[in-house]
């Protein structure tokens, strides 16, 4: 063999990396330094490809035109928010703040709803003001709250009674909520009893039912599952007088990560349609993830390679409070070099600079790198830059997106300084008991 094919054997298999937008990855850090000297660590998101996955999702549930409302809690950036608006889906919001930023986003407030299993006065307030498009409840006593607020603000506002079905998921039991033992929805009893008593609320319309199952689902059983408990309640519920209206089956629709499958939006869209055809409901879904995940990347620096015995340990400048994922749900990404040196792939354990053992993005193999060598962690744009915090005392990191070959910084990264603006010293008073 020469030694000019001894090489190219050594060499590891080219992986297709991604262009979002376009864009190179190469290019990405490079450009935001700018800006932004001293970036080594960016989220990236192709705007365009999730506007193909908006569209795909639409065409597949075409036939029942539901209310799409995308979940903002995967990602509310408003260069997204942007693109979310223009294709006409609606906004789910879990929090106040969400329905600022909803707001601020150019939402009009009948396209917004609003979840969660622990609504503040405020927040219904805010609804009932705004005239919120849906309001998900998920105790019984939530509905005396929504009954003040929205008599307070002489409106109705339109409720659905969020149901737990009961039904387990697989997957990490933190991103299961349909089960028995999770902390959301009313028994299905309890429901009925709601909705044949709903005169009792005269300024809220009680005719909606609101199912979610959990998050990453990759199989359609527990959806259907779900299906035919939110159909038998509603065909109970009028059989007991009080007629529902609107039926909203959540999201929960997974992603492929690596090495595994996608949820088959496509079969599941027709088996829904199929089975609910002929029947007197407005049809609702929730989906996020599946929308805007595999259109967002991590690119950060490699700061140090250390080998310790036989490990390999490659250290990044972002770190678990940029991503918690792999930390909080042993999530694993794919992770690809950007420029990948000639030589054979070997096991490294990725990790990032945080005080923390669980700082580890995963254990994967990868070609020899040098510090100031990038790696891309991919399909991250849902719940990364969302749930990413200052732990360590670090700034969050700049949002780019990428569309038509151009890249625009969407949001700045945080510099030290600005973790010191909330300081005060004001003094508070006490109440004597």
């Amino acid at each position: 063999m020469t030694r000019a094919r001894a090489i190219a054997a050594r060499a590891p298999r080219a992986v297709p990396l991604p262009r979002p937008g376009g864009v190179p990855l190469a290019a990405v850090l490079p450009a935001l330094r700018a800006s932004e000297p001293f970036a080594r660590a960016c989220w990236l998101y192709d705007l365009q490809a999730f506007e193909s996955r908006a569209r795909r999702f639409l065409a597949a549930f075409a036939e029942l035109d539901p209310i799409v409302a995308y979940a903002l809690k995967a990602n509310a950036l408003p260069a997204l928010l942007d693109r979310v608006r223009a294709l006409g889906l609606s906004a789910e919001a879990g929090s106040i703040g969400e329905l600022e930023i909803a707001r601020a986003a150019g939402f009009p407030p009948a396209a917004l709803s609003l979840n969660g299993n622990g609504r503040t006065r405020e927040e219904a307030d805010w609804a009932a003001r705004h005239r919120v498009g849906l309001v998900n409840a998920d105790h019984l006593d939530e509905l005396e709250l929504l009954e003040r607020a929205a008599a307070g603000a002489s409106t109705r506002l339109r409720v659905a009674l969020r149901i737990n079905p009961a039904i387990r998921t697989p997957g990490h039991r933190y991103v299961a909520t349909g089960g028995r033992d999770a902390k959301f929805g009313v028994a299905p009893r309890e429901a009925l009893e709601a909705w044949a008593a709903r005169a009792r609320w005269p300024h809220l319309t009680l005719d909606a039912i609101h199912v979610h199952v959990g998050s990453q689902l990759v199989e359609i059983a527990p959806l259907e599952a779900a299906l035919e408990i939110a159909l038998e309640l509603a065909a109970e519920s009028a059989r007991r007088g009080a007629r529902l209206a609107l039926v909203n089956l959540g999201g929960g629709f997974g992603v492929n990560y690596g090495g595994g499958a996608e949820f088959p939006i496509e079969r599941w869209s027709a088996r829904v349609a199929k089975r609910v055809r002929g029947t007197p409901y407005r049809w609702m879904f929730e989906p996020g993830r599946w929308l805007i995940a595999p259109a967002g990347v991590l690119i950060a620096e490699v700061l140090a390679v250390k080998t310790r015995g036989a490990r390999r340990f490659v250290v990044l400048a972002a770190g678990m409070n940029d991503l918690l994922r792999p930390a909080l749900y042993g999530a694993r990404h794919r992770i690809v070099p950007i420029a990948p040196r000639a030589g054979r792939g070997s096991p490294a354990i990725v990790v990032g600079p945080v005080c923390e053992s669980a700082d580890v993005f995963g254990t994967v193999s990868l070609p020899p790198l040098e510090a100031g060598d990038v790696l891309a962690v991919l399909d991250v744009g849902a719940y990364g830059a969302a749930m990413s915090s200052n732990y360590n005392g670090r700034g969050r990191l700049a949002e780019v997106v990428a569309v038509a070959g151009r890249l625009k910084r969407a949001r700045a990264a945080e510099r030290p300084e600005d973790l010191l603006r909330g300081r005060r010293s004001d003094e508070l008073p006490l109440r004597s008991e």
